[in-house]
């Protein structure tokens, strides 16, 4: 017989076993009433009679206990079921808080652009992933700090060590032309971002924050204002205003260097403005917009005497953009209105100036991209890389008449991805001013310059850079002397939230 389980007593065994304690216990009691052996022996033997029977009774009653048991434990499985659902469905929910908290919007249905490891850190708009929710205001922020340390070894003394700038390398008869080679490390390219963003119902609200290190201070780290705006974009219309790169500025074409000057002909400028763009036609994921700016002028012409440069205007962009998901075209034109003044007679000059600039990129093959630009006008040095600031946006003739000076510039690049971890980017730039010969300039400054680069970067984990590049340029005086020098550039970079 199967012995009787440790465990606790049901009901229904506990009446069973009643019973059978009963019948055991009833013979026992008559036997001790009996006086004579014969009818002691009768009640043996009746005992032994009963006992069977009761054997037999047991081993139905366990049979029947054993399958009301299996009845008891397949109902408490069904009763068990429903509660383990909510505590099933429960776990996802407490996993889900800080998914929430992290991100910023759905992730985008598609997905993002193959974008190369040599990439310049903190320019492409962000990604969804990697916001944060600040309570119940409504607002998302994400942060994103790059540390970043570049080593460069240059042919010669190049007049700027941290940038790699053409229009600044000793031609001949100047001092330094016949300088040996030399090392230098910096870390100004680190920089440090928050993008903050909430929904409206005029649109998505964002707030864009971003500084480097090369601001003019002394030291190695001086600090340098990039971004510090507020855009307003809807499927309308975006509307910026604050201190950003110039509207006339395609940074979707900027080719990728490790070095952060870049092509010499890359019109570059950042400034206070307000931008409007409105939509004026789309077609599922493509779109056709018209950028326009008022800018904060900045007139950069070489003082001669008592005459300081300023602007009675400020400057206006107005372009055309096409924009597809795998290629773009620009179209910009600029209007600036330069002045000079002299501070003590009052006496003013003032000349206008225009530029009109093409830009733009295709994605090739799978991990392919090819950029170009060109751009050409009179009075905006100021915006192309290699010579603003040098004075040349306008100068005087010899009768005393200011005149904006005409320059021009193109470049390209080409970005090669071998695996999803490592590409190559190579790119040229040409620029070139064209002053008549009575204007009273410098014959030392530079009347073309000439950008190569070409570079190999590997992103040896998700968040970290590693790279080398060769750069080369040339520079032409408006004497004709000329003067070349060369770079080799390594690059280790840590992107803790691109």
């Amino acid at each position: 017989m199967r012995p009787w389980p440790r465990q606790a007593i049901s009901p229904i065994r506990g009446r069973l076993l009643c019973t059978m304690l009963a019948a055991s216990f009833a013979p026992t009691l008559l036997a001790q009433s009996a006086a004579s052996s014969d009818d002691l022996k009768a009640q043996i033997a009746q005992m032994r009679q009963q006992m069977e029977a009761q054997q037999q009774a047991m081993q139905k009653m366990q049979q029947r206990l054993d399958e009301l048991e299996a009845k008891e434990s397949a109902q408490d499985k069904v009763s068990q079921a429903p509660a383990a659902t909510p505590s099933t469905t429960a776990k996802p929910q407490a996993l889900a808080t800080p998914v929430v908290a992290a991100a910023s919007a759905p992730a985008p249905s598609t997905p993002p652009p193959y974008r190369p490891p040599s990439a310049l850190a903190g320019v492409a708009e962000p990604l969804p992933e990697g916001y944060v929710r600040l309570g119940d205001t409504g607002n998302l922020l994400k942060l994103d700090l790059v540390a970043q340390l570049d080593t460069m070894i240059d042919s010669k003394y190049l007049g700027s060590a941290d940038l790699f700038v053409p229009s600044s390398i000793p031609v001949r008869g100047q001092p330094f032309y016949d300088s040996g080679w030399r090392t230098n490390l910096s870390a100004r390219q680190s920089l440090f971002r928050m993008d903050f963003r909430r929904d409206t119902d005029y649109g998505t609200l964002k707030v864009v924050y971003k500084n480097n290190f090369f601001g003019s201070g002394s030291g190695d780290m001086p600090y340098n204002l990039q971004f510090f705006y507020g855009e307003l974009d809807n499927p309308y219309y975006t509307l910026l205003a604050g201190y950003n790169s110039s509207a006339f500025t395609d940074i979707d074409v900027f080719p990728n260097t490790l070095d952060y000057e870049g092509p010499n002909s890359f019109t570059f400028k950042y400034g206070p403005q307000i931008r409007f763009s409105p939509v004026l036609y789309r077609s599922g994921d493509s779109k056709l917009t018209l950028p326009l700016s008022m800018e904060k002028p900045n007139a950069d012409i070489t003082r001669i005497g008592n005459y300081t440069p300023y602007s009675r205007l400020a400057d206006f962009t107005l372009g055309l953009r096409w924009e597809t998901p795998l290629w773009h075209i620009q179209w910009a034109n600029l209007f600036r209105d330069l002045g000079m003044q002299d501070a003590t007679t009052g006496q003013t000059q003032r000349t206008s100036a225009f530029a009109t600039q093409l830009t733009g990129s295709t994605k090739l093959f799978e991990r392919d991209s090819a950029q170009g630009w060109f751009s050409s006008g009179h009075g905006y040095a100021n915006f192309l890389q290699d010579i603003s600031g040098l004075g040349l946006d306008a100068a005087f003739t010899r009768s005393g008449v200011l005149r904006a000076i005409r320059a021009r510039g193109w470049g390209l690049g080409y970005t090669h991805g071998w695996t999803d971890n490592l590409s190559s980017s190579a790119s040229y730039g040409y620029l070139r001013i064209s002053p008549s010969t009575d204007m009273l300039i410098d014959q030392d400054l530079p009347k073309s310059t000439k950008f190569a680069s070409l570079n190999l970067a590997w992103q040896f984990s998700q968040r970290a850079m590693l790279g080398i590049e060769y750069l080369w340029g040339q520079n032409i005086s408006l004497e004709d002397l000329r003067g070349q020098g060369q770079r080799v550039q390594t690059t280790l970079r840590y992107d803790l939230n691109p």
